[in-house]
């Protein structure tokens, strides 16, 4: 055997081999030069949270997030809304958070641009290595909703949308008759009870319960999960009926949406027992179920969608919405609390923090024959906004939660009994009742406030001139603020009405 046969063999590199080495000293020197030199990758914004979504009111701040973390004075110093919306800006890592100081006025389109920043790495006197951002978002569309008095809108409810010209849309059927409605959270359908136009002049009503579409399209953010219903991404042409709750042995009467659009709470009378009234709760897509309460009057769902605020006796209970295990037991409605000395709830805060009620001054004898307004918040604390020697009509809290709204009456001297309306704002901070518009004696109006603030729907119902014993309904909208300062401070101004040119009942803002 020959002494090369015993050597060991020395193969040659393959190609492969080649061209794996190669790539791994690249890597290896690009790494290094990472550590060294940093990543100089163009910055960007990765994500924006409203972009070409629909903004309502209780969408409070939107956020930036970047690829890199971004040198903030930069950042700030280059952000522009357009047109401008003022706000507070916060930083987490990569992520600005950019919180409204109001909410965003609706019938708008709005734009967010920053041509020019700053990574942190990346020293400011260079040429700054930023890919130019724009945004844009929309807010939702002014509309209101009305109960038609006259003519072919008699007793249906009609649709106006501002921002796309104010034509009047009849929204149901001439053969049912609207007694109420209330919008949905997204202002695309409108939940209400009606019965057949038919059954009117015979005096047994049997309403049912309905929601029908407006139209609308809100394509909402999708940074508050569970906030409400979002509805399908093809919405229901404007008047699809859709019933809820038949009478079905009950008569359905008073009822409240929840804020998230997912439940709703009906005051139902047994017509074979009339001593059987009580609340349902009727969750969506779910059947109604009794809730297991004493008998009471006016109700509110608060906030929070799960507790009832309920006029009970002398005062106001809170009752739990829980829902039962089993879809067919009874709810119990046992108070999980009980506020005595107040007879009526206007208004939650949208946070939940405070309530606003009514205190009819049964213990003080001095002013028994007064009612005041007063502040309840859920630390146990009440403070009272406002006395009258009338009534307290209604009572709201603007967006914002630093502004409630009051109608009230006086009453005026003389031997016959005459109430004098008023329409006041009261800033919860300053305490001080600012008077807004002094209505017709013996009015009786409505009041609905924008979802931005902005401005007030009234329904007035003065004597006609014409015959002192009817009535002629006006719709009034009220601007609140006359200057961006005002709104900014919670402080609204004296301004002048304008009439409406639409007759009916019970306007109100959609959300």
């Amino acid at each position: 055997m020959s002494s090369s046969r015993l050597r060991p063999s020395r193969s040659r590199p393959r190609p492969l081999d080649q061209v794996a080495g190669v790539l791994m000293v690249i890597l290896a020197t690009a790494a290094i030069l990472l550590v060294f030199l940093g990543d100089h990758a163009t910055a960007r914004v990765q994500n924006f949270s409203w972009d070409r979504h629909t903004i309502g009111g209780e969408d409070i701040a939107f956020s930036l997030t970047f690829n890199r973390p971004m040198n903030t004075d930069s950042v700030e110093a280059n952000l522009a809304i357009t047109p401008d919306l003022p706000g507070r800006i916060s930083w987490a890592g990569r992520r600005l958070a950019y919180t409204l100081d109001g909410p965003v006025p609706y019938g708008g389109t709005f734009e967010v641009k920053l041509t020019a920043a700053h990574d942190r790495f990346t020293d400011v006197g260079t040429s700054p290595q930023f890919e130019a951002f724009t945004g844009i978002f929309q807010s939702r569309d002014r509309a209101m909703a009305y109960i038609g008095t006259e003519g072919d809108e008699t007793g249906r409810l009609v649709f106006i949308n501002f921002t796309q010209g104010g034509e009047p849309v009849v929204l149901t059927p001439p053969d049912l008759t609207v007694l109420d409605f209330e919008p949905y959270p997204l202002g695309d359908r409108l939940l209400f009870t009606a019965v057949e136009t038919a059954t009117m002049a015979t005096g047994i009503l049997e309403p049912t319960l309905y929601a029908v579409a407006t139209g609308l399209m809100p394509n909402p953010p999708a940074t508050q999960p569970g906030v409400f219903t979002v509805p399908a991404s093809v919405p229901a042409p404007a008047g699809t009926l859709t019933p809820l709750l038949n009478s079905d042995g009950y008569q359905n009467l008073a009822f409240d949406l929840s804020s998230d659009g997912r439940a709703i709470v009906v005051q139902r009378l047994n017509q074979a027992d009339p001593a059987d009234l009580g609340l349902w709760l009727v969750p969506e897509d779910e059947d109604p179920r009794p809730l297991a309460t004493e008998p009471g009057g006016e109700f509110l769902i608060a906030p929070d969608n799960q507790t009832l605020l309920m006029l009970q006796g002398q005062g106001t209970a809170v009752i739990p919405l829980n829902a039962a295990d089993d879809p067919e037991d009874v709810i119990s409605g046992e108070p999980l609390d009980f506020l005595p000395e107040f007879g009526r709830v206007f208004s939650v805060s949208s946070d939940g923090r405070a309530a606003a009620m009514v205190n009819f001054n049964q213990d003080d004898p001095e002013r028994r024959f007064t009612e005041s307004l007063v502040l309840v918040t859920n630390q146990g604390e009440d403070v009272e906004l406002l006395n009258v020697t009338g009534s307290i009509l209604d009572a709201q809290f603007d967006p914002t939660n630093r502004i409630v709204y009051v109608l009230a009456s006086e009453l005026l001297p003389g031997e016959a009994y005459q109430e004098q309306p008023f329409l006041a704002a009261i800033n919860i901070e300053a305490q001080e009742p600012l008077p807004l518009l002094t209505l017709p004696p013996q009015s009786r109006p409505s009041l609905s406030i924008a979802p931005d603030g902005l401005a007030a729907l009234m329904e007035i119902a003065v004597p006609s001139p014409d015959d002192p014993t009817a009535e002629t309904l006006q719709m009034v909208l009220l601007p609140l603020f006359s200057t961006t300062e005002e709104r900014l401070n919670g402080m609204p101004s004296q301004t002048t009405p304008q009439v409406l040119p639409y007759v009916g009942s019970t306007p109100q803002w959609l959300p």
